[in-house]
């Protein structure tokens, strides 16, 4: 009895040793997981760094070792799949925290869930500062005669909530894309989205977003595509307008991967459903379309007239093909939270349209760094009160132009609508006057921010004082800027 209970032992600590070491040696058996992750897996770390000729010891390469064998150990895209059906089979919850699961089939980025929720809910004044920067880059555009555009890419559980999870209950309030959209009715440029896709989504006999994935399918993109031509077509005289109508395309289904179940069940590959619009690709671009995410792609088309150029994220992937041939010029930028707009290149580029196209979850990017344009001149206020208090400001010369950032004391008595202007005095006390965006660098809800690109094309070379002003062209109450 007792030999049999020491093999009992022994066979335990043998069956747990071996499953401990699976991985290892599936690992030196090269049958360590590719990612399916939309990341970089870690690299073997060095034992040492070399800098400025000098050779050193890493000191962080256990913890490097670590990292690396936990992207990279036998059977992972296995073992991380069993963990997740486990999961949601038994307890109906994912195992990976970028995503969620959803009712039905469906699964959802977790990225989303604040908006859902509404934890990222901004403040009055930050929708105000939505709707001041956007309405600055489309006078900046105007003035360089360029017709400019600005459409938000809802989130998933924006058009189809219904498969939420029963656990994760829907803010009572407006969305902040919601209440953008309510305060941008009245302007041209702006291009409510989210209801046209609402509208399309009431037809059930087809998705127009993937299941298994964060974004929209092909039949969402040609929504979106339709909306921003009849913009166009509405704002620009003689433009060459080009609809699709879905219901004359020859629509296939073809099987796709999706970013979120690929995450979760790497080694299932379980597919989508992908609608294949039947359009004829009259367009070539620069270099073979092979990743949709790069961050410059450029395409040319025969017998079209304007040229385009949009600033986008990834919900423009499946966007480009449909869009490309409506152009005879398209550029597609892709930008990111520390990657502001770029709208000096529009105006430099020949461009006779410009795009801002950003995820709803994303929204948050549009305040986090001010668009790389000219402030606009403006006037003098009329009515302008001093206060002697200190204000400063960071201030970096790039060679072409001054940017001036920082945060807004009490001083300023700032509310909602309050607009900020930068005041250039020569030593003549000759004034200029700027419209500044109200952000502050790095922190999309400082809601006291500032930040203004002055250019120096029209300034002469000359010793300036700085100043500030807060609140309206009819009042305002103004400081000196000091240097950090």
């Amino acid at each position: 009895m007792k030999i049999i209970k020491k093999m009992c032992v022994v066979a335990y600590i043998l069956l747990i040793t071996a499953a401990c070491s699976l991985p290892f040696i599936g690992m030196l058996f090269g049958l360590g997981a590719k990612s399916t992750e939309n990341r970089t897996m870690t690299g073997l770390p060095d034992l040492y760094t070399a800098e400025e000729d000098k050779i050193e010891a890493n000191l962080n390469y256990t913890a490097e070792l670590g990292e690396y064998y936990s992207d990279n150990f036998g059977f992972r895209q296995e073992l991380v799949t069993a963990n997740s059906l486990l999961n949601e089979t038994l307890f109906g919850r994912s195992s990976n925290e970028k995503t969620t699961v959803g009712r039905d089939g469906w699964y959802y980025l977790s990225e989303t869930l604040d908006d859902y929720t509404g934890v990222s809910a901004f403040s009055e004044r930050g929708i105000y500062r939505l709707k001041k920067t956007l309405d600055l880059m489309n006078t900046f555009s105007e003035d360089g005669n360029i017709t400019f555009a600005f459409f938000v890419a809802p989130n998933k559980n924006s058009i189809y909530p219904e498969y939420m999870p029963w656990s994760i209950r829907a803010s009572s309030s407006p969305s902040n894309l919601d209440r953008l959209s309510k305060a941008m009715r009245s302007k041209l440029y702006y291009i409510d989205v989210k209801s046209v896709l609402k509208q399309s989504a009431g037809d059930r006999s087809r998705y127009i977003y993937l299941k298994n994935d964060s974004h929209w399918n092909n039949i969402g993109a040609l929504a979106a595509y339709n909306a921003l031509q009849d913009n166009l077509n509405i704002r620009i005289k003689k433009y060459d307008y080009m609809p699709i109508d879905e219901s004359g395309l020859y629509i296939s289904q073809n099987e796709i991967s999706g970013d979120l179940t690929a995450m979760l069940y790497p080694s299932l590959d379980k597919k989508d459903v992908q609608y294949e619009l039947g359009i004829a690709r009259n367009f070539s671009s620069e270099k073979p379309l092979v990743n949709m995410m790069d961050s410059e792609i450029n395409t040319t088309c025969q017998g079209r007239y304007f040229n385009i150029i949009c600033y986008r994220d990834s919900f423009f992937n499946a966007f480009i093909p449909i869009n490309s041939n409506a152009f005879a010029k398209a550029r597609y930028t892709r930008t990111s939270k520390t990657s502001p707009y770029d709208l000096n290149a529009a105006k430099s580029g020949d461009y006779n349209i410009a795009v801002v196209e950003i995820a709803e979850r994303n929204l948050p990017n549009v305040l986090y760094n001010a668009p790389i344009m000219d402030a606009p001149r403006v006037k003098s206020p009329k009515v302008t009160r001093r206060r002697y208090t200190e204000q400063r400001c960071s201030f970096v010369d790039d060679g072409e132009s001054f940017l001036i950032n920082g945060e807004i004391g009490d001083w300023a008595e700032l509310d909602t609508e309050s607009n900020i202007y930068i005041e250039l005095r020569d030593s003549k006390d000759q004034s200029f006057y700027y419209e500044a965006f109200p952000i502050l660098s790095g922190d999309a809800y400082a809601d006291n921010g500032f930040s203004a690109h002055i250019s120096k094309y029209n300034l002469k070379n000359d010793e300036y004082s700085l100043f500030i002003h807060v609140g309206s062209q009819d009042i305002s109450r103004y400081t000196e800027l000091l240097l950090n």
